[in-house]
């Protein structure tokens, strides 16, 4: 019995393996630590103006928008007493660069 258990998941590993299975991680949030990010990934939309904000209450944020010939379109540092700021608009082929300590939140801006 056990033999034939052992045979069993040897088989299904290969099994998956076989086929390829993947997963692939998706953010589910707009709260990003730091690193290099597609904005494409983001699931923003690109008739949306965005804005930008530090989470953190003590350390800073450096912000860095790149369009897709990694052109800088927006550099920006947030600091903790910056209660926000205006992305330029995003395309889904820009590159977004987050360096810091610390978490950013991009959200939708509102409409005046």
């Amino acid at each position: 019995m056990k033999r034939f258990t052992f045979l069993f998941l040897i088989f299904i590993c290969l099994l998956i393996n076989f086929f390829g299975i993947t997963t692939f991680a998706k953010l589910s949030t707009n709260v990003l630590k730091e690193g290099v990010y597609t904005v494409a990934d983001l699931q923003v939309s690109p008739e949306n103006l965005y804005n930008i904000t530090n989470v953190s209450s003590t350390e800073d944020a450096y912000i860095l928008v790149f369009d897709e010939n990694y052109v800088i379109l927006q550099s920006l540092r947030l600091s903790p007493s910056i209660k926000s700021f205006n992305l330029v608009p995003l395309q889904p082929k820009n590159k977004l660069v987050v360096l810091g300590k610390t978490e950013i939140y991009i959200a939708p801006r509102p409409v005046k």
